[in-house]
């Protein structure tokens, strides 16, 4: 369970007042960092504004409450019509969102959550919506097995200006009581990243039926055919600097890592394919991994 979080200040800051500057009444974006099951914490690298949708609306509005305020007692009108405000969220807009920015981040960072920019009140008045948003983003963009299964929930109140964060389980039912309050506080976060470099090649041979009746297109085979390959992978070691990985032991050190790839032999070897078959040949260009 994730029990405290750690966002990079620099970027949080940035973030925070660019939101103080926008006069918004509430806005929804995609928290990006790390969950750590070994140290059952989180870290924040930064936050993504979810953009408008197709129709150019905001992915979150203000509802006022169809109540008659006049009911409730001695209130002000616009003291009644804060407290009464709740949160309006396109979550299959924001899934969607989280959906293609996951696969657009670099190793080692994720869409762990998502953060609203909203007042106390309207927020005491949305942990179910947020809780179904947060549901919907974690389908849309999943961790892998070895994470946690939890997402984390940001609040940025501007009145009083402050930030609280909550995590949510995924087994969970939908409830404002699974919103569970955890530590958080803003450090040095990216600092601490370790930058590896992998380049790797490989061929693939697939076949293409010419029989009409298969239902198989050609993007299908290519997505089954990669998809073996990375299973294989997945059984891979790794040298980094020159150095077989251990027990995934940490990498301490400065710098550019360089990291090559040795393969375990295959157990069955592929049969050549009958029919005609397409040979791809991939080149995976350079990139970085970011990992803490």
């Amino acid at each position: 369970m994730v029990k405290a979080v750690v966002g990079e200040e620099t970027q949080l800051k940035q973030a925070e007042d660019r939101l103080a500057q926008s006069a918004l009444p509430t806005q929804v974006g995609l928290v990006i960092g790390k969950l750590s099951s070994n140290l059952d914490r989180g870290f924040v690298f930064d936050l993504i504004p979810t953009p408008l949708n197709d129709a150019g609306d905001p992915a979150s509005s203000l509802l006022e409450s169809s109540k008659d305020d006049k009911k409730k007692g001695p209130k002000s009108k616009s003291q009644s019509s804060v407290d009464s405000s709740s949160l309006a969220i396109d979550k299959d807009w924001v899934a969607e969102h989280a959906r293609q920015v996951s696969k657009m981040l670099s190793g080692g960072m994720k869409v762990i959550g998502i953060y609203v920019w909203v007042g106390d009140s309207a927020f005491k008045n949305s942990t179910i919506v947020l809780c179904q948003t947060l549901k919907g983003v974690a389908d849309a963009a999943p961790l892998s097995e070895t994470d946690l299964d939890e997402r984390i929930l940001i609040h940025i109140c501007y009145s009083p200006r402050r930030w609280t964060c909550r995590n949510y389980s995924l087994g969970s039912s939908i409830s404002s009581s699974n919103l569970r309050p955890c530590d958080f506080k803003m450090g040095k976060v990216i600092t601490s990243l370790q930058k590896f470099r992998c380049l790797y090649n490989f061929d693939l041979r697939l076949p293409i039926y010419k029989n009409a009746s298969s239902v198989q297109t050609l993007p299908d085979v290519l997505r089954h055919g990669i998809s073996v390959h990375a299973k294989e992978l997945k059984g891979a070691k790794a040298i980094i600097d020159g150095n077989l990985l251990v027990n995934d032991e940490p990498c301490t050190s400065d710098g550019l890592h360089e990291v090559e790839l040795l393969l375990p032999f295959m157990k069955n070897a592929s049969t050549e394919a009958k029919k005609k078959s397409l040979v791809l040949s991939f080149l995976v260009a350079p990139y970085v991994l970011l990992d803490t």
